[in-house]
């Protein structure tokens, strides 16, 4: 960047990276898997401890599923259409939060997939 002006703020931008957007479809896709064993996990015992999820549930598990991939997309558009950002008093760019994102929603299935085999 030229100016320190241009550092600060917002930077929407309408051009990704092929890396990141495997990240985002790599996301979407364990948010489907997570569902699925989810509602497996639900009629083998558990409990859904998310109020906003556990509403969903009530209503049905395909408006549960359909819920939980819409809610994650929206966030995942949000946080990418600001990828260029920078967070944390420019420590962080906001493009490296998906790599995060990704390894956590893996030991989320990681630890569905635990429970399922106890189940």
């Amino acid at each position: 960047m030229r100016r320190t002006e241009d550092k600060q703020g917002l930077k929407f931008v309408d051009e990704y990276s092929p890396a990141l957007m495997g990240f985002i479809v790599l996301l979407l896709i364990l948010s489907i898997i997570d569902g699925f064993m989810m509602i497996y996990l639900l009629d083998h015992g558990a409990h859904e401890i998310n109020p906003i999820m556990s509403f969903c549930l009530e209503v049905g598990p395909w408006f549960f599923l359909a819920s939980k991939f819409l809610l994650t997309c929206f966030g995942v558009m949000c946080l990418l259409v600001v990828s260029n950002s920078q967070v944390f008093g420019d420590r962080i760019q906001v493009r490296d939060v998906f790599p995060a994102m990704l390894a956590l929603y893996l030991m989320v299935v990681v630890w569905n997939s635990f429970l399922y085999a106890v189940a």
